[in-house]
């Protein structure tokens, strides 16, 4: 009996410990699962050239009905109403903003009023008072915005790619500390503003283009098309060498893009069929086919020609050049459309991207998530752990360093894995040297792939300014 009785005291102790420690896991899981709203960046400036202004509160995820957040503004030499007005509008110092269910950032715009000068030291500073159950204010709670362009001088963010279905492509402008998200799905093509005619592909959404023989719309069929779903196609029966001419070249080369350069003899210009690539989203959905033809418009500009495959009409969209930006951009549906900022104004973007691979027989085409690509006056080197930390590397260490103009000097080098049955990670044994068109020199590393709900999407990195241009 006593030792019938000792089993079961032991047996109930084991559950009852057993039941604690659950309890402590299930309290840690709920507080790993609390949903934070921090301001996206701490500090910001606005530059002269510049109207407005996004400041973003991101929550860990999104919420499953409206949420109230309140800021309050402290304002240091301006007045609301005469030199700057805020979406929502300020009231008694304080901003009310509503999160819509079914969404995970509110936006505060910040616009000046035409006219009054600045003088550069005009502030405001945002402060998170309060947030509506279930979400809990988290550890970055202040921003601050001064009315001049800064440097920022250090930062960390969570890029929002869109989720698991990598919707965006986000450019990021370092200097700036801020980002910019656009679908991927809203262009196709690129059209160079320097000195030559180049066209580019959306590289984001698997796009491939094919010359063939021929310079009228209207005399291309179907019958042009016999075979191109298997080589001018990412999930054909295989990638081919072949099928590596019909992308751009993942570097950022302009004289090897699948795009001939844009002959100023509009006969030489031959037609195109264009795979569109997959729309991204829960069900990938194929884009469509479409044939096109590009020519030199007399503004010193492009015309773009598209039309479907079976069309014996086409339509035409004209597109500028703007010495303001490296490339301006089509889609077929709306014509002329806005995507990437002036050229000085990014440095890096995060997307899915149109890649190569060797798996021994050259370079094949090949499908990558978190991509990191530069923007065409930024130059990177990497340097390795081993050799210094990234905490120790200051100016001093740039001598030396090899830096790189390829669009893919930093491109899947940050992360390890990925691919069938294998978790990705962040490289924790490299940082990067990032030299942007100002000359301001940072060092970056990357430090998540996810957000606080393990979902791909939303890649996390910090900078410190090595060097100011």
């Amino acid at each position: 009996m006593y030792r019938l009785k000792t089993f079961r005291t032991s047996a109930w102790i084991i559950s009852l410990l057993l039941l604690l420690a659950a309890c402590r896991k299930k309290d840690a899981d709920l507080k790993e699962m609390d949903n934070l709203v921090n301001f996206e960046v701490a500090s910001q400036g606005i530059a002269e050239s510049e109207n407005s202004i996004q400041v973003k509160l991101k929550l860990s995820r999104a919420v499953t009905s409206n949420v109230g957040i309140t800021v309050n503004a402290t304002l240091q030499g301006l007045q609301y109403g005469t030199q700057f007005t805020t979406i929502p509008e300020m009231q008694s110092g304080t901003l009310n903003l509503i999160i819509p269910s079914g969404n995970n950032e509110a936006v505060i715009t910040i616009s000046k009023v035409p006219g009054p000068a600045f003088n550069g030291n005009e502030n405001i500073r945002l402060d998170i008072y309060s947030a509506e159950n279930p979400v809990i204010i988290g550890s970055n709670r202040q921003y601050s915005l001064t009315f001049s362009e800064q440097v920022a001088t250090s930062g960390n963010a969570t890029i929002d790619g869109g989720g698991q279905y990598y919707t965006n492509k986000v450019f990021i402008d370092l200097s700036a500390n801020r980002s910019v998200g656009v679908n991927r799905n809203t262009w196709d093509l690129g059209f160079y503003s320097g000195a030559d005619f180049r066209v580019t592909l959306n590289s984001s959404m698997a796009m491939m283009a094919k010359q063939i023989n021929k310079n009228d719309l209207t005399q291309v069929t179907a019958a042009d098309t016999i075979g191109f779903s298997e080589d001018v196609y990412f999930n054909g029966t295989a990638p081919t060498v072949t099928s590596t001419s019909y992308i751009d070249y993942p570097n950022g080369d302009l004289t090897r893009t699948a795009i001939a350069e844009i002959s100023a003899n509009a006969a030489d210009n031959k037609v195109y069929i264009v795979n569109r690539g997959v729309m991204s989203g829960a069900t990938p959905v194929d884009r469509g086919w479409k044939k096109i033809r590009i020519i030199r418009n007399n503004a010193g500009g492009y015309t773009l020609q598209h039309a479907d495959i079976a069309s014996t009409t086409f339509q035409e969209v004209q597109i500028s050049k703007d010495p303001n930006y490296f490339f301006k951009y089509a889609s077929f549906e709306t014509g002329a459309v806005n995507v990437e900022p002036a050229a000085m104004k990014w440095d890096i973007a995060w997307t899915y991207f149109a890649n190569v691979a060797n798996f021994g027989a050259g370079d094949v085409p090949y499908l990558y998530q978190d991509i990191i690509v530069q923007n065409r006056n930024v130059e990177v080197a990497r340097v390795m752990t081993s050799t210094v930390s990234y905490d120790a590397f200051n100016e001093t260490n740039l001598a030396g360093l090899s830096f790189s103009g390829s669009q893919i000097a930093i491109g899947a080098d940050w992360r390890s894995g990925g691919g069938p049955g294998v978790s990705p990670a962040v490289r924790t044994d490299r940082f990067y040297v990032v030299k942007d068109g100002d000359g301001n020199i940072y060092k970056l590393r990357f430090t998540g792939l996810t957000n606080s709900s393990n979902e791909r999407g939303y890649p996390s990195y910090e900078m410190v300014l090595v060097k100011k241009g």
